[in-house]
């Protein structure tokens, strides 16, 4: 069935436990970054903590200004905690964290990846925790990184109760920039694709009740 589109949406991929465990530990998460995209192409991690110690107007008018600095293809706004980063850089990683990368990067998924995708290459995954609230979006793109070895991006959603109209779809797009599948993020479910593969994220609703919680990252051939 991969074969077919290069890509799956695989629900109750996760033990009832262990979803609601990841799930909890991405609620309580502290270490959040805005993520925003700049026009030479580079990404701006702010903190959360200080945005939201800015008057609401500063923030606004701040944010506002360094989406619209992006002229290029891509653009986007969201929250992440960039757990392989961090960990890469000898950073401290809170526990939960590390055990998330830990698990993506077990045999456990890397072996599902494999199967599922009939892919022996796979070596290793990047990991980071993201959060989309109301007004987040990503733009559409192919996740192509020449310095990178990326074979598939993997999306394992966290959010329960995740309702098609609060946006933040997954969406395929066609050679005519059409939608031609959307996955709604449904709780404890995998979205699994190869790259490059055009896709986007639509913007989160201000009718959503509460964040868009995810892991997700690239899933490597080894160097």
């Amino acid at each position: 069935m991969f074969q077919r589109h290069r890509r799956l949406h695989i629900p109750g991929i996760l033990e009832a436990p262990s979803a609601a465990a990841l799930h909890a530990a991405l609620r309580e998460a502290g270490g959040w970054t805005r993520s925003i995209h700049l026009e030479d192409g580079r990404d701006v991690d702010l903190s959360v903590e200080e945005l939201e110690a800015l008057p609401d107007p500063e923030r606004i008018e701040l944010e506002r200004a360094l989406a619209d600095s992006s002229t290029d293809r891509l653009q986007y706004v969201f929250d992440t905690v960039r757990i392989s980063a961090e960990l890469g850089a000898g950073r401290p990683v809170a526990a939960p964290m590390r055990a998330i990368h830990d698990f993506i990067n077990g045999p456990a998924f890397l072996g599902m990846a494999a199967e599922l995708t009939g892919d022996d290459r796979l070596a290793f995954a990047d990991v980071m925790a993201t959060r989309y609230l109301p007004g987040h979006f990503l733009t559409a793109h192919g996740d192509e990184n020449p310095l990178e070895r990326r074979l598939y991006a993997y999306v394992l959603n966290l959010t329960p109760g995740w309702r098609a109209d609060w946006g933040g779809v997954l969406m395929f797009l066609d050679d005519d920039g059409h939608v031609a599948e959307g996955y709604v993020p449904a709780y404890n479910a995998l979205n699994l694709f190869a790259v490059p593969q055009t896709h986007a994220v639509s913007m989160v609703s201000r009718l959503a009740r509460t964040p868009r919680l995810s892991i997700t990252g690239w899933i490597h051939a080894a160097a």
